[in-house]
């Protein structure tokens, strides 16, 4: 049991962490391509 308790641990631990990856990725590229527009407009 121990061992598809921890299986299972590091999956949700993987999974959690890629999707703050994702977030993270995601809150610096919304004002980059704000900027980036707004370069461009000028």
């Amino acid at each position: 049991m121990t061992d598809e308790i921890s299986f299972g641990n590091k999956m949700l631990v993987g999974f959690l962490r890629l999707m703050v990856i994702v977030l993270v990725i995601i809150l610096v590229a919304i004002p980059i391509c704000i900027l980036l527009d707004f370069i461009g407009i000028l």
